[in-house]
């Protein structure tokens, strides 16, 4: 509503002053016939006037990335759809701006993300196969902008976004979502190992393999204690399939997995 009302002003602004500009040289122009100014002066009050009216470009706004509040999320307890089917649920306010849809993919399933429309105040809703156990990676998408990954289950939600801390190897950094412009593009996902020893880590996993993504390493590998290995993503292959999972699985010295989103524009 506030941009709405802002319009109207802005229109009835340039509107008033049309009115008061045509009355100003109406009067003036009776004036001045009356009074033989001439075109001249009639020409250079014109001048004076439209250039007093002339409105100064507005910038545009900021472009922003999509917000996805987590403690605005919810959703059911038991199985109240379907058998083996689960309801996740934004409130309203959980995505801003209120925009394009929210991508629900079950980290623990093969199935393709599911996808919910985003209402006009913010809220959504989204049912997929699962059970409240799964772990579900929620993302806002706009375009090809997206919100950061929220990784959450059914039984833990709603959850404070800023009190949430990796529990498995906090020490263990990598990016969560690997964005490409396009086929033949390539990016590096980076592994950050700050723990106090080394890190081995299974042979990178796809979710589906259904996209035409390719991952080096493809074996086995170790990120050393303060040290640093680079994963690279390509769009080389010939699946069709615009967006995926790659999985890598902790070996030691705790075992767990990291999942980072890869996609394509659409």
């Amino acid at each position: 509503m506030r941009h709405l009302t802002l319009g109207f002003h802005d229109d009835f602004a340039w509107f008033s002053s049309g009115i008061a500009l045509a009355l100003v040289l109406g009067m003036t122009m009776r004036t001045v016939a009356r009074h033989g100014g001439g075109r001249g002066a009639i020409a250079a009050l014109l001048a004076v006037l439209v250039g007093g009216c002339v409105v100064s470009p507005q910038p545009s706004p900021p472009v922003h990335d999509p917000v996805l509040n987590g403690g605005l999320l919810g959703g059911a307890s038991d199985f109240t759809v379907l058998q083996e089917q689960i309801l996740l649920q934004g409130k309203p306010g959980a995505v801003q701006p209120a925009e394009g849809v929210v991508v629900v993919t079950n980290l623990d399933a093969a199935d393709p993300p599911a996808i919910a429309e985003v209402n006009g105040d913010g809220s959504f809703q989204v049912t997929l196969s699962g059970t409240t156990e799964h772990l579900l990676r929620i993302q806002a998408k706009h375009g090809e902008r997206r919100s950061p990954p929220t990784d959450a289950k059914i039984v833990d939600l709603p959850f404070d976004p800023q009190a949430t801390r990796r529990a498995h190897l906090p020490c263990l950094q990598v990016e969560a979502w690997v964005s490409l412009e396009g086929i033949a593009d390539a990016r590096d996902a980076v592994v950050r190992n700050d723990c106090a020893e080394e890190v081995s880590i299974a042979a990178p996993r796809l979710r589906r393999g259904g996209g035409p993504f390719s991952v080096s390493p493809s074996a086995p590998f170790v990120v050393p204690a303060g040290g640093s290995i680079a994963v690279t993503v390509r769009a080389d292959g010939d699946g069709d399939e615009l967006e995926d999972v790659l999985f890598l699985d902790i070996t030691a010295p705790e075992a767990g997995r990291r999942a980072l989103t890869l996609t394509l524009p659409d």
